[in-house]
């Protein structure tokens, strides 16, 4: 699998500094890829309007111990983000064969520190169904700029990805469905020395159900990255995928297979390796939610000529559901490994990335207002040695 390379941390959130995605097909079980997280404050329909408008405000302020991630003489920073935030349904309700989404939502950052990297970040998306008796058809298509340190150069800088993709399913069969997708993402930077890149891919499989619960059956998959850095790669993917669903008690998605890959600038033959992921979430009981996550990606690297980065990313994380709050706990473990593809100089470390955290979420006010605040420690080996801590308080109001 593929990633855009966009690197940067961003203030507020996770220290996630290599993009992943779910395995093949995941999509379409509405598996998530990440810990699940506030998605805002939902408002009622707006009955003058066809579909459903959904808007409100946030501000969020967070305390950063190690804001430019350094190994000696930390910084630390003060930052407060407004967030306002739009979003359109055009089936609320969602019976009907066509439906059309959207959302949109400035990100203002002010950092009591650092003035002059005041900003103001940009998210949007979109997406467009088409549901018939035995078909599927989605496009989506996303625009998310950033803005923060980027954890291989340890330099503050602004970025940007644009996705597009789209993807069908069929039921050929009670027991047996094929599914096709293609994605195109462009990774971008501001004023830095960090480099971005063009990927996409196309890729078609298919499941046979073996029982109600489980299914599985085999995909192929091809992609191609291009970089300044590293030049042009191709990669071609087999894979045999499983799934399986046991009610809202457990949800498993998994895939496994070998990747046939060869760079552009790598005068060598075609390199074999693994390629897969796995995506898990299982209701331990009604309040206790326990997800996890394994995905192994292969970018280009932003900092180092002639180089791509193997990343393995393992992420666990528990919820537990109080009366009208929820708090939980969770790990990520991020390995970046450096892989020669041209001629080099010395060879980089591996980079290997801890993080904790603890988040405590309430709704207030007749659920009308949402408190999130969370703890998180990161510690960082390899190139650079730093740790870091991040305090976050925030709250989101439904007008």
């Amino acid at each position: 699998m593929a990633g855009s390379g966009l690197c940067l941390q961003p203030c507020r959130a996770a220290t996630v500094q290599v993009p992943t995605g779910p395995p093949e097909g995941s999509r379409l079980l509405g598996l998530r890829a990440t810990p699940p997280a506030s998605d805002g404050l939902l408002l009622g329909p707006l009955k003058a309007t066809k579909g459903s408008f959904d808007y409100g405000i946030g501000m969020e302020s967070v305390y950063n111990s190690n804001f430019f991630l350094r190994e000696n003489h930390p910084t630390s920073e003060l930052t407060t983000d407004l967030l306002p935030w739009v979003s359109y349904r055009s089936d609320p309700e969602g019976r009907a064969p066509f439906s059309f989404t959207a959302s949109y939502q400035p990100s203002i950052h002010t950092y009591l520190k650092h003035p002059d990297l005041n900003g103001v970040d940009q998210s949007g998306s979109a997406t467009i169904t088409l549901a018939g008796s035995k078909t599927l058809i989605s496009a989506d298509f996303s625009y998310l700029t950033l803005s923060g340190t980027d954890r291989l150069s340890g330099t503050f800088a602004t970025g940007s990805t644009l996705d597009i993709g789209m993807t069908a399913t069929y039921q050929i069969a009670p027991r047996t469905s094929l599914f096709a997708n293609w994605k195109v993402t462009q990774s971008d930077y501001g004023s830095s020395s960090l480099v971005g890149s063009n990927s996409c891919g196309a890729g078609m499989g298919g499941y046979w159900s073996a029982t109600e619960c489980f299914s599985f059956g085999p995909s192929i998959r091809y992609d191609q990255d291009e970089s300044t850095n590293t030049g042009t790669r191709d990669a071609w993917a087999f894979s045999m995928q499983t799934r399986y669903l046991m009610s809202a008690k457990l949800q498993l998605l998994g895939s496994l297979g070998l990747q046939y890959s060869k760079n552009s600038r790598d005068a060598g033959a075609w390199q074999l390796g693994p390629v897969g992921g796995l995506v898990a979430d299982y209701a331990i009981n009604e309040r206790l939610q326990w997800h996890n996550s394994i995905q192994y990606t292969i970018v280009p690297s932003t900092t180092e000529t002639n180089y791509l980065i193997n990343n393995l990313t393992i992420s666990t994380a528990l919820t537990r559901q109080l009366l009208r709050a929820s708090i939980s706990f969770g790990v990520e473990m991020d390995f970046s490994d450096y892989q020669q593809v041209g001629t080099v100089g010395t060879k980089p470390g591996t980079e290997e990335n801890l993080s904790a955290v603890l988040t405590y979420r309430r709704k207030l006010f007749s659920d009308r207002l949402d408190f999130d605040s969370s703890v998180r420690y990161t510690v960082n080996q390899g190139n650079t040695d730093w740790s870091q801590v991040q305090l976050t308080a925030g709250l989101r109001l439904e007008f």
